[in-house]
This record gives structure tokens, C-alpha cells and sequence, in this order.
């Protein structure tokens, strides 16, 4: 049980003793200032008409009722909060059951129903980009947090490879292969193909494969087939960038299996039976705008074609099938107008609204001297993932894609991204534990061979960085409960900071065992929770740097 709780439970107690008040919520946090305690409550203050008293006169009536034996003292400040030192009996046995607890410290067992993360499903008509990239980041980063915090998660990458996209790249890769065997291939309209230089890579590789045989093939049948290698083709160069990127699923689902199974169809029908469907000039349409939605929808066009929007219906009404009963979207901020609709058609099939949650994530700008930076050799328009990663590495580009806030625009600063000095954050925090690790070969032990620990009185600095370490369950906790992974590289942050504030000042290998002893297990907590923390991003922990 967390020290916030343990306090809380003793204000409860003493309430219920002192005033004969059961109280509900008790908020207990750190402060931001050091110097009002390791933790604090306003309790007093937020439970006024309860108590019916003065707030300050409350809260010194129970601070003095709470006698815990890990607490060393409880003082009332400003208008009635309580301020609470720990013991450092209680600080230190802290510290070792952080340094027992090893990489399971700030872990819970998993339990509840599973939930289903679907994340990047970037069409297989080209490579991933740099804003893929942020949407891989975050959402692995976010399925290891939430595992983390004790939730049973599935990840998932949804292929489109139906639809017009799919048409039209195939269309792309065949003008490409008849250039090279100095032939045309006629399109309607060149001006929609795709026009990276990664088209020429498949055409490539379609003509060592296949030779001229397209050429003597029925042009229908022989586009089928060249979209079908194609998309294959992406789907591999697909997973190869997200292996680099340390990004792994537990699924690839296929929009094509959707049509094949006549999962779509049989979605469709559902949705008319329900009564949320109408025809109008030939076409199916979703009664969308009954469900919050701005307009209706059109399922399936004149011509008998479906939109977008059905197969995407189905796809989620497959998700419930197979047993999720709570699934989180991650989409590009293009997307914004995509639930709504979408929601829509999974309330129409009598599923529950809350079953689709989205999380959108906003654009990435790559900058370069105050400029932005979009040219690629490879795909024209876009820079690649795998051309960013050339430059900045992995654990750069993971770190940096997951330092702000998902919600915001980001601004990808390559020229701080390629320095290697403690101004870039991957640095800074990569650094602390290096030089942990520096300390113990010095030390010639390890972290997990630290002696015992004889309590004693710690010095300002030590406090600061011990409170720092047992804060990381809480950060995951929040950073899963909102869901928003920024939280954990600026506690990480944070918690480097305070450990170079420490070593600045305490030097760690001294004559006196004791001191030493518990140094180096401050030193081996740090370096736990700088290992653990960075895991949940995706970026390693180097040993020297």
C-alpha cells in the first residue's frame, strides 16, 4: 500500500475517533515544495460543513491524533493543511523493497476484462512516416504503462488493403513496372497515382518475381494480382520499420478478410434489420445523425460499392465477437470527425457506445535551424520513419515522440535530437543511469548485492530523491488512467535531475559502511526506476555511455 493511502487510512481513523465523522475521499499528495513535507492534506479544509468546526483547528486536532509509527511528525500549516514527514525507518525499508521488487516495482498483476489497443493501421500503399511514427510510439508505449498498471491489453494493426487506395497504388506499381521494360501502362488519371520513389523498390521487385507475365494477362486480372503484391509488399516494409522502432502487436487484422468471410455484408444486413438504415437515390445510408453523428452516412453507394464506413462497422462488430468489450482507437487528428460516425453504426448494431473510446493524435512537424523539414528521397512528399530513425536512432525517436502531450501539435527538434550532451532529455535521463552503473563497477558490486540498510536521518537531498523513486507506481498509475504517456519522460526528468542534485553533493563511496551502503542503495533504486521507466517507452538503458 502506497503512503498516500497508509496516510489517509490514519486521517480516516483519527476522524472517525476525534469527530465521529466517516470520511469518503481523503486527498493526500506530495507537495511541490520540499519543505512542506513528503506529503500533504487539505482535508480538514475540503471537509468543512462536515466537520462544522474551524479547518485549522481540525486539522491540528488530527495531526495529533495520528501515531502512525512510519510517520515522523504531522504539522498544520496556512488555513488547515497537514503536513507529513516520513520516518526514516520507513524511507529506508521503502527503498529496499523498491531494490527487492527489481523490475516488478511499479507493476500490478493483471486483472479485469482485456482491453484492445488498435494503433498505427497505416494503409500498405507506402512506408510509415514521421507521423505514424508518433502514433507507434504512443500507442506502445501506452499498452506497456497499461499493462503496467495492471490491465490486460491486446494490441492491434488494422490493414486497409480493400478500397480505391488500393486501386490506385496498384495502378501506381504498374506504370512503374511497364517503365521498366520501356512499356506504358494506361491509367485514367496519372495526376492520383502515388509518386514515391518506393513505387520503383516494388516495381522492382514485382518485375524479378514475375518477369513480363502482366503484359499478357487480362488487365483486370493482372492488376488484381499486382495490388495484391503490392500491398503485400508494404505490409512487409510495414513490419520491418515497426520491429526497428521496438513496436510489436499481437495482431494483424485485414480489412480483405472482412469481405471474404461476408463479415460486411452481414453487418450491413444487421444494421437494416435494426431499423437504423434507409435508401435513397439507390444508395444504403446509416441513420448516423439519430446517434450524434452531423449527417447521415451512405454504406453502400448506387453502384453497389461500400463506403469507408461499413467495412469499419463490421471490423468493430468482428472486435466484439471475438470477446473485447472495450477497445481505444488511436488515430491521426485528421480523424476527429471519425467517431461520431463510426459510434454511430456500433449503436446501431446494439453494441454499447462506450465500447469505442479514440484517442487522436496530433501532427508531428519536423524542424531543422527554426525550419520545418519535409523532403524524402524515398517518399517524395513525407519523410519515412525508417529515414528519421537513420538519423536521430530509436531510442531518440521514441523518447522524443512521447515527451508531449499526444493532444498537442509537436514540434521534432532534429538538431537538439542529434546532440549528445545533457541538453537532449534521451541524454540527460540515459546518463543518470549510466553513470549509476559506473558507480557500481567502481564499487566492484552490484545493484542487487547492496548490504543492509541501518536507517538514519537523511539529508535534504537524499529525501528529495528517496520521495522522488516511490512516486513512479503513482505516475503509472495516472499515466494509464488518463492515458496520456507524456507523464512518465518528465517524471523521468525530474527524477534524473534529482539524482545528479544528489551525486553533485553526497559522494557515494565512503570509508563509513553504513553511509555507503545506504548511498549505493539509493543509487540502485534510481537505477531501477530509470531502467523500468524507460522499458515503458520503448528506450533502452545503457549501461556505459
Amino acid at each position: 500500500m502506497s503512503f498516500e493511502a497508509r496516510i489517509a487510512n490514519e486521517i480516516r481513523s483519527a476522524a472517525r475517533d476525534a469527530f465521529g465523522v466517516e470520511l469518503e475521499a481523503v486527498h493526500v499528495e506530495r507537495p511541490n515544495d520540499p519543505s512542506h513535507g513528503d506529503f500533504a492534506t487539505n482535508v480538514a479544509l475540503a471537509n468543512a460543513k462536515v466537520f462544522k468546526r474551524n479547518p485549522r483547528e481540525v486539522a491540528a486536532t488530527l495531526a495529533g491524533a495520528v501515531e502512525a509509527p512510519f510517520i515522523k511528525s504531522a504539522e498544520v500549516a496556512g488555513p488547515g493543511f497537514i503536513n507529513f514527514r516520513l520516518s526514516p525507518g520507513a524511507v529506508w525499508a521503502e527503498i529496499a523493497s523498491l531494490i527487492e521488487a527489481g523490475e516488478n516495482y511499479g507493476r500490478e498483476e493483471p486483472s479485469g476484462e482485456p482491453v484492445q489497443i488498435e494503433f498505427v493501421s497505416a494503409n500498405p500503399t507506402g512506408p510509415m512516416h514521421v507521423g505514424h511514427g508518433r502514433q507507434a510510439a504512443y500507442g506502445d508505449s501506452l499498452a506497456r504503462i497499461m499493462e503496467a498498471a495492471g490491465r490486460k491489453v491486446s494490441r492491434e494493426y488494422y490493414f486497409n488493403d480493400g478500397g480505391n487506395q488500393i486501386r490506385l497504388f496498384a495502378e501506381s506499381v504498374a506504370v512503374r513496372y511497364a517503365e521498366m521494360f520501356e512499356r506504358e501502362w494506361p491509367v485514367e488519371d496519372s495526376d492520383s497515382l502515388y509518386k514515391g520513389e518506393y513505387t520503383k523498390e516494388v516495381a522492382r521487385d514485382l518485375s524479378k518475381e514475375y518477369g513480363e507475365k502482366f503484359f499478357d494477362m487480362d488487365r483486370g486480372e493482372a492488376l488484381s494480382e499486382i495490388g495484391d503484391f503490392a500491398t503485400r509488399w508494404c505490409m512487409d516494409d510495414i513490419r520491418r520499420t515497426l520491429a526497428r522502432i521496438r513496436v510489436r502487436f499481437d495482431n494483424f487484422f485485414n480489412e480483405k478478410s472482412l469481405y471474404d468471410s461476408g463479415g460486411v455484408e452481414k453487418t450491413i444486413e444487421k444494421l437494416k434489420a435494426s431499423g437504423h438504415t434507409y435508401e435513397e437515390d439507390g444508395a444504403v445510408w446509416l441513420s448516423s445523425s439519430e446517434f450524434g453523428d452531423d449527417k447521415d452516412r451512405v454504406l453502400v453507394k448506387s453502384d453497389g460499392s461500400y463506403t469507408y464506413v461499413a467495412p469499419d462497422i463490421a471490423y468493430h462488430a468482428d472486435k466484439w465477437e471475438r470477446g473485447f468489450r472495450a477497445t481505444v482507437n488511436i488515430l491521426g487528428a485528421d480523424h476527429a470527425g471519425y467517431t461520431p460516425r463510426l459510434r454511430a453504426g456500433i449503436v446501431g448494431l446494439g453494441l454499447p457506445g462506450d465500447f469505442l473510446d479514440v484517442e487522436l493524435v496530433r501532427l508531428v512537424k519536423l524542424m531543422r535551424d527554426g525550419e520545418e523539414v519535409k523532403f524524402s528521397k524515398r517518399a517524395g512528399n513525407v519523410v519515412t520513419l525508417d529515414e528519421l530513425m537513420d538519423e536521430v536512432g530509436e531510442d531518440v525517436a521514441r523518447y522524443f515522440y512521447v515527451r508531449f502531450s499526444h493532444k498537442t501539435e509537436m514540434g521534432f527538434d532534429l538538431g537538439l535530437a542529434i546532440k549528445q550532451s545533457d541538453e537532449n532529455p534521451v541524454f540527460y535521463v540515459q546518463y543518470a543511469h549510466a553513470r549509476i552503473a559506473s558507480i557500481f563497477r567502481r564499487a566492484e558490486t552490484s545493484p542487487e548485492d547492496v548490504g543492509e540498510i541501518h536507517p538514519a536521518e537523511l539529508a535534504p537531498e537524499e529525501r528529495v530523491l528517496a520521495m522522488e523513486l516511490l512516486d513512479f507506481p503513482r505516475i503509472v498509475r495516472n499515466a494509464a488512467a488518463k492515458r496520456e504517456v507524456h507523464l512518465l519522460p518528465t517524471y523521468l526528468e525530474t527524477l534524473a535531475t534529482r539524482y545528479h542534485q544528489f551525486y553533485t553533493i553526497h559522494k557515494v563511496l565512503v570509508d563509513d559502511e553504513d553511509v555507503k551502503a545506504r548511498r549505493l542503495a539509493l543509487c540502485a533504486a534510481t537505477k531501477n526506476v530509470l531502467k523500468n521507466g524507460l522499458g515503458l517507452l520503448g528506450v533502452h538503458a545503457p549501461e556505459r555511455m
